[in-house]
Parts: structure tokens; sequence; C-alpha cells
């Protein structure tokens, strides 16, 4: 049975993989439609709260109900988790509050600068076009191949990425926030709230994780060697941070459903 939910993204958006993870990790069955970068505002435009993605769509016509951002989409399909330790929200309200707070810092602050620096390096790249037009329809990517010169520069200039230091500044802030999880996760601690994976650990790991190169991050990106020489470095040293290890390790442990939605009857469809 086909379903009725749609989860609207542009292939190379962070803030897609946070919303995909975590449909994909509560077993929600639904369909993922991808568009090239800038061209998917014909899709998501008239669906509410501005064209950005991603956007979960549920029901049809005068039922329709659309999710507009990714904390909503992750809340959204913590509900269809069973067991409450295996929730990205827990029930108790302090350590909810300080998951809240992360990921809220994480949205804000870490994730648009990740894409400005990342973008800095790539749109001009020779990756470029296989980073904006992936897993979109052909017919997108093709007009997406003439488009290319026109595309690049609207994406650069709505980023900022031309602003004098733009590269520089979003790094420093990047390099912030990694260090402040480094300090958190130098007590030993497994998660960043603590002994619990939470969306905190979600969103910093979807978010930070073009920064490092998780084998099996969920969206495609150039691997390290194939980045530009001081965009490679800077990785490179990223990842042998404890927060760095923290994104590798959460993909590698994490990025699955947990046993008890395993045992469940939805399936991702």
């Amino acid at each position: 049975m086909a379903s009725n939910m749609t989860l609207i993204t542009d292939g190379a958006s962070h803030y897609c993989e946070k919303a995909r993870w975590a449909l994909e990790r509560a077993g929600v069955a639904y369909i993922e439609t991808k568009h090239v970068v800038l061209l998917h505002m014909l899709f998501t435009r008239g669906l509410g709260a501005g064209t950005s993605c991603p956007k979960l769509v549920m029901g049809r016509s005068s039922e329709r109900v659309v999710l507009q951002e990714s904390p909503d989409i992750l809340r959204f399909a913590d509900k269809n988790i069973r067991n409450e330790e295996d929730r990205l929200y827990p029930d108790d309200p302090e350590l909810q509050k300080l998951v809240q707070a992360w990921e809220w810092r994480f949205d804000k602050q870490l994730g648009p600068h990740v894409r400005r620096w990342s973008y800095c390096y790539l749109l001009f790249d020779l990756c470029s076009y296989n980073l904006l037009t992936q897993g979109a329809p052909l017919l997108e990517r093709i007009f997406a191949w003439f488009l290319m010169p026109f595309l690049r520069r609207i994406v650069y200039s709505a980023l900022y990425c031309n602003k004098p230091g733009a590269k520089e500044r979003s790094l420093q802030v990047v390099e912030a926030i990694f260090k402040e999880v480094d300090e958190l996760l130098a007590d030993g601690r497994p998660y960043i709230c603590g002994r619990r994976f939470t969306a905190a650990d979600v969103t910093f790991a979807a978010l930070g994780g073009p920064m490092v190169a998780p084998p099996k991050y969920g969206a495609w990106m150039p691997v390290i060697e194939d980045c530009p020489r001081d965009m490679a470095s800077t990785m490179n040293g990223l990842r042998k941070s404890l927060a760095g290890k923290h994104i590798l390790k959460i993909y590698d442990t994490k990025r699955h459903k947990p046993q008890e939605t395993e045992r469940g009857t939805c399936r991702v469809g």
C-alpha cells in the first residue's frame, strides 16, 4: 500500500538528512521526493512557512497536514516509537529541556555555518553538479545542467558565501561548537546529554556530518580525498576531535532503527 506521507527534500541538505534519519529510525513509512537545490522551491511553494526543505506532507487535499521544519518532523517520528527509552525526546522534563536547548543551538548556529563553509569550497568545484542534483528526477537534472552557472551564483549569494571572510567566520563558529561538544564528552559520557541517545546527538551528527564525512551519511558528499586541500585538512583535523569522533561513532552505531521498531510492522516506503 502506498504511503500517504511524502518527504520533500533537496538531496544535499543536512537538515533533510536529519529528518530522514528520524523517520527511518522510527519505522515511519514515507516516500521521499528529492529535488535540485533551488528548483525544490517549485515543489514547496504554497505549502506554508516559506519554501525551505524538508517538508513532510501528510494526507491529501483538505485533510493535508504539512510539517515545516526538521524539529517538527523529529517530534512526529518520535511518537511512533513505543519504548520511552528509545525515544529521542525523554519524558523527564529537565532532560527534555536540555535536549531541546542543544537541538535548537545546533539547528540555528551549527547547521547554517556548516552549510556556508562547505559551499564556499564546493559550489565551484567539479563535484558541484552531483552535489546539487543528487537524487533529483532526470528532467530536473537536465535542466540544472544548463543552468549550473546561474544556480551556483544564486546559491553562493543566498548563503552569503560572497561576503568577505564568510568562510573563515563560519569555520570559527563550527570549531567553537565542536569544542563545546569536546568539553561535554571529555568526562566520558557516551552522548551529548549524558547516558542517553537523544535528538541532540541526531542533530549534531546530521548537521555536523559534512565536516567529517561519515561513511554512512545519508546524502552524497565527496570523499575527503576529493575535497579541496584546505577543506580536507580542516575535515581531517575535526575527525580527530572528540566531537568529530562522536559523529563518526553515532553514524556507525545509530544510523538505523532501534530494536523495538525493527520488530514493528511499519516499514520505510
